[in-house]
């Protein structure tokens, strides 16, 4: 079957458009564009956000910053269907991210059409934690993740036990990348199961527990490096790149447990 392929308007893979403010900055869509706002996490207009509007179809990107009101506009788009997708980069305890945004409501990750008549929104918002409800069916969240690590003798009893659990509590150390105070989070994993999805990327201290088979607990020592276990441990994360792909863009990040 012959597929009749709809030419972009010269998209190239590093095409970045800056629109004027007053066309940025309107409130109502224009016909056949994708606009909308971004919003930080307390609900403000975040300039200077990156909306990457890529054909769903062929290759190509075209890029977007919002203005400082929040909004973004693109030029008129041809027929054919597109992703919106936004990211935000940051420094952070001095480094560079570049986080990616949740959109406003759960369609918000589909494909659209421009529409012809009254264009296409699509609103953003800078959250640290969830899940992203990407068409590709690959389930992916805006925070991190983490991985434990297993140290320790084990003939001497050091290691783990395999039908235990281990409960993490990851408690912020100052301000989260957002500027938010941030809230204590606790996670579990085992030895099937070692990683711990979506965790929001900030600078924390963490401790942790063997959960052990009966139920009862008792304290491990931790560490983000297998060098130095303590019974807490400063824990960071790291950029994985820039901006791009459908996660949060930090690093996994490794947690070494072991007992004292």
């Amino acid at each position: 079957m012959h597929v009749r392929r709809t030419p972009i308007l010269k998209f190239t893979l590093a095409l970045s458009l800056l629109l004027p403010p007053a066309s940025a900055a309107s409130a109502q869509p224009s016909p056949a564009t994708v606009s909308g706002q971004v919003l930080d996490s307390r609900g403000r207009p975040l300039s200077g956000a990156l909306i990457w509007v890529k054909p769903a179809v062929t290759t190509g990107l075209l890029t977007v910053r919002t203005d400082s009101q929040g909004r973004y506009q693109s030029p008129k788009l041809p027929n054919i269907p597109y992703y919106a997708v936004g990211y935000y980069q940051t420094e952070y305890h001095g480094q560079s991210f570049c986080l990616r945004l949740a959109a406003e409501k759960p369609g918000g990750y589909d494909a659209f059409s421009p529409d012809p008549v009254t264009g296409v929104v699509r609103n953003f918002r800078l959250q640290l934690s969830g899940k992203i409800a990407d068409s590709s069916g690959y389930v992916s969240y805006l925070g991190s993740q983490v991985r434990l690590m297993w140290k320790g003798d084990y003939d001497a009893g050091k290691t783990v036990a395999q039908d235990s659990s281990v409960q993490t509590t990851f408690t912020p150390n100052g301000p989260m990348i957002n500027g938010t105070p941030g809230k204590a989070v606790t996670l579990k994993a085992n030895y099937g199961n070692p990683i711990m999805e979506d965790v929001p990327v900030g600078h924390y201290r963490v401790s942790a527990v063997e959960v052990h088979a009966d139920g009862h607990k008792t304290p491990l020592i931790v560490g983000q490096t297998d060098t130095a276990l303590a019974a807490s441990t400063s824990f960071d994360f790291q950029p994985s790149g820039g901006c791009g792909g459908s996660t949060s863009n930090a690093g996994r990040a490794f947690l070494y447990v072991a007992r004292p």
